[in-house]
């Protein structure tokens, strides 16, 4: 029997086991690439065949929809989103802590969230700090800054003014009370008051720390360090008409077509009865008197970042002017008044979006895109309706999503025109995306009873699972007056900011609103002004002066108990 040498021998059987093994590994890898993926990218299609829509790009001003009479595949679902993210490594070393930086921090002073009073000069802010202020029966300091802002402003700090931790003072800060924090601690709870004239926050914010009048040395992490670059202002309104009252004065009664946009300051006088056109049971009203500061209210909306609102009719070629009722159009020609204003961006989910047909929203699309203004929330179809924006501004990505809840007749469908329904499975699958496309989600819907302040069951019902799906704020109208605010998982609600450009002139309700500045730093809604004004001439928002305006958000405070705890 003739035998082969071994190695001969060994060779051979290590080539059989090397080709086996091969091969098992690269089935072992077609397997898990095949299975790997166990839920659907965003935008992908899943198992009932429908898919997720993505954001469509657009500048702040531009357009953002394709053209209802032919969908384009850009509103259709477009790019996936992030994959997987990788499993992290155990035997990974962590990543050093990142290292600390030498800044200037300003300190602002903040009292609270409803308080309406006027900034300080650096003499009444150091009165403050000195015991002798008759306006703030409290005043707290950061225990850690105490002696930096004494220092800064060269003063000895009284006794009785209290030192504490920031949450503190956040949560203890009441009326009547001020507080100084650092500009990285601020919270929507307070408000930051301007300082010898200079803004930190809002539209009229200083470009630079420089400008601002009170800053201490401070030695942070880098993201707790302010920068002034990163902060933006976005300014939201309700319903604004381009029909009935507003045409009127404009066109019939030749005041412009910057009359609406020209308010400035009033104070309420008195209250009479009645209204001149109550559709229930006679109302009162309030009289007023003109301040002055012509302009302010556009003035407020030209220098946001993004200034945006409900747009309460159609645009159609064929549209015609009521004095009364529905149903609403606009004239085209009067979109110029928006884009004077600075209107950047407006919603067409509403009610009245269809009321000039499948035709109005076509030649809406077409008089937006002509005149710059953006949009989005109604299309020929429910696809076409679900398309929103991601819009650059600052250093920042912001992505506004509209809906509607009430007129079902008005809401599209697979095969027909109409606005967006705030349906879930039309809504969250939007915010999800958008949640992971945009620093800034904003949802924006036309929703809830009809005057009254209070919030429906469904509406929270509705909050508590678009703030989970990663909603950063919820600006809600269509009550046409103000409501109740919410704060869920640290996040804002506000029911409705009521009416804004319209002509509801019956009650005192319909004709005040809110015009919410909300500041962001870096993504996190730091601040809020309230802004509440009463819209006059049945056309023209003017800012009430800040006793006047306690009304209004007394209002919305009492709605507000049990929801909001400050």
């Amino acid at each position: 029997m003739s035998s082969r040498p071994a190695g001969r021998a060994g060779i051979s059987r290590g080539l059989v086991v090397g080709i086996v093994g091969a091969l098992l590994i690269a089935v072992a890898a077609l397997a898990v690439f095949a299975g790997g993926r166990t839920t659907p990218v965003p935008g992908s299609t899943d198992r009932t065949g429908s898919s997720s829509p993505t954001a469509t790009p657009a500048a702040a001003s531009g357009p953002l929809a394709s053209d209802p009479s032919t969908p384009d595949p850009a509103d259709s679902p477009g790019p996936t989103g992030p994959g997987p993210s990788p499993t992290p490594d155990p035997a990974a070393s962590p990543s050093p802590p990142p290292t600390p930086v030498d800044v200037a921090m300003p300190i602002v002073p903040v009292v609270g969230f409803w308080e309406q009073g006027g900034g300080l000069s650096r003499g009444e802010l150091i009165a403050a700090l000195e015991g002798r202020s008759d306006r703030f029966a409290d005043v707290w300091l950061p225990a850690d800054d105490r002696d930096a802002i004494a220092q800064a402003l060269g003063i000895r700090i009284a006794d009785t003014v209290q030192s504490a931790e920031p949450t503190e003072i956040l949560m203890s800060l009441g009326d009547g009370g001020l507080g100084l924090l650092r500009a990285s601690q601020l919270t929507p709870r307070v408000r930051a008051l301007p300082l010898e004239g200079k803004e930190l926050i809002g539209t009229e914010r200083v470009r630079g720390i420089d400008a601002w009048p009170l800053t201490i040395p401070v030695t942070v992490s880098p993201d707790e360090a302010w920068d002034q670059a990163s902060a933006i202002t976005l300014v939201g309104g309700g319903d604004m008409l381009m029909d009935r009252g507003i045409y009127e004065r404009v066109y019939n009664r030749n005041k412009g077509i910057d009359y609406p946009f020209d308010g400035g300051t009033v104070r309420i006088t008195g209250r009479y009865c009645c209204g001149p056109f109550p559709p229930f049971t006679p109302q009162e009203v309030p009289s007023y008197v003109k301040t002055g500061n012509k302009g302010i209210v556009r003035r407020m909306l030209q220098d946001a970042d993004l200034a945006f609102g409900n747009l309460e009719n159609p645009v159609p070629d064929n549209w015609v002017f009521r004095v009364v009722g529905t149903p609403f159009s606009g004239k085209p020609e009067l979109l110029q008044m928006f884009v004077n204003a600075g209107i950047d961006w407006v919603s067409l989910a509403n009610n009245h979006m269809l009321d000039f047909g499948t035709s109005g929203i076509r030649d809406t699309y077409r008089h937006l895109r002509r005149f710059g203004i953006g949009f989005s929330g109604a299309g020929i179809d429910l696809e076409q309706a679900r398309t929103w924006s991601v819009q650059q501004v600052g250093d920042s990505t912001v992505a506004i999503l509209p809906c509607v809840t009430v007129a079902p007749g008005s809401w599209a469908t697979d095969h027909s025109a109409g606005a967006l329904p705030c349906r879930d499975r039309q809504l969250i699958p939007n915010i999800e995306q958008a949640a992971s496309e945009a620093d800034i989600v904003i949802v924006f819907p036309s929703w809830g009873p009809e005057y009254t302040p209070n919030p429906a069951p469904s509406q929270r019902r509705f909050a508590q699972r678009w703030i989970a799906a990663g909603a950063d704020v919820i600006v809600g109208f269509g009550h046409h007056q103000v409501a109740a605010m919410e704060e869920i998982d640290g996040r804002l609600v506000f029911y409705s900011i009521g009416n804004f450009v319209f002509d509801q002139n019956w009650s005192e309700a319909t004709m005040e609103g809110v015009l919410p500045e909300l500041t962001f730093h870096r993504g996190e809604l730091v601040q809020v002004e309230m802004n509440p004004f009463l819209t006059i001439d049945q056309s023209q928002p003017n800012l009430l002066e800040p006793e006047s305006g306690q009304a209004v958000l007394r209002v919305i405070r009492n709605a507000s108990k049990g929801m909001l705890d400050y």
